[in-house]
């Protein structure tokens, strides 16, 4: 093709692929890489390649923010832990948290840490799919990078669609919304704890469960909003999918017809609490 007749979507696609094959894999993306393929293989026993782990953080189930997360989290972008080891101080002290004096990795704070989110989100998660889903998974950092690709099998050993997009969406939500608490409390607030502004702001349990029901609400009202198909014409959601999806999890009122979506004045989801502002 000569230059003169190429366009500049074609010029980006030919740069794209140029970077592709000719860039090196950093250290901390091939680790990622692998430990997400090893715990996506853990889960559905076949093990994915890199390039469906890239195609994954792009999957439109997952919101704008989760997506950007998942993917600097892939490259080991996130400024954590031994980022901040060899700095001088006060900076290197960010290395550390505080709440369990443990060099914070992306594992110790989704999983292990002793704060209010991480003890609390993962519960709720839990108990918000345990109408459905039998055995909850054996999370890890990897588990979140590729949870895209998770599938839940049923007593047919085929793949539930419905249950397996509610599975990604609620995994995702919850380690976004863990992830969110946290640097909020260690960049916004400064990690005070003697400071009284710190004390209250800091989430509670039940701010923190506020919270979630207020994402996962908004969630499923997306998912209402995008079956419209006069607005969104081919690119509306199935609505037999969104009512799989979210099958035997919402708080409906017996009145309610099995196809909520058209139903006016339905209250998805379960808790009201209003969300902080972020959230809304």
């Amino acid at each position: 093709m000569a230059l003169n007749g190429i366009t500049q979507r074609d010029a980006h696609a030919a740069i794209r692929l140029v970077h592709k094959y000719h860039t090196p894999d950093r250290r901390r993306t091939r680790e990622n890489l692998d430990a997400t393929r090893n715990a996506i293989r853990t889960y559905n026993g076949t093990s994915p390649t890199d390039e469906q782990i890239w195609q994954a953080t792009k999957a439109p189930l997952l919101s704008r923010n989760v997506r950007n997360f998942l993917w600097k989290a892939l490259h080991g972008g996130h400024k954590i832990g031994n980022y901040f080891t060899n700095m001088p101080a006060p900076w290197c002290d960010y290395a550390i948290c505080p709440l369990c004096e443990e060099t914070e990795t992306l594992q110790h704070i989704l999983f292990e840490c002793r704060s209010a989110e991480t003890q609390t989100i993962w519960q709720l998660a839990r108990d918000f799919l345990s109408p459905r889903l039998d055995e909850w998974p054996s999370l890890e950092v990897g588990s979140v990078l590729g949870c895209p690709l998770l599938e839940v099998k049923n007593d047919d050993n085929k793949t539930d669609h419905g249950l397996s997009r509610a599975l990604r969406i609620v995994i995702s939500e919850s380690a976004f919304l863990i992830w969110k608490i946290r640097c909020e409390r260690r960049i916004e607030y400064e990690d005070h704890p003697d400071d009284y502004y710190y004390y209250y702001y800091s989430p509670t349990a039940e701010e923190v469960t506020g919270r979630w029901n207020a994402i996962i609400n908004q969630r499923i009202a997306h998912d209402r909003r995008l079956t419209n198909k006069r607005r969104y014409k081919n690119k509306a959601l199935n609505e037999d999918l969104v009512l799989d999806t979210w099958y035997a999890l919402l708080d409906l009122a017996d009145n309610v017809p099995a196809n909520w979506i058209r139903h006016p004045g339905v209250l998805v989801g379960r808790g009201t609490s209003r969300p902080r502002g972020r959230e809304r």
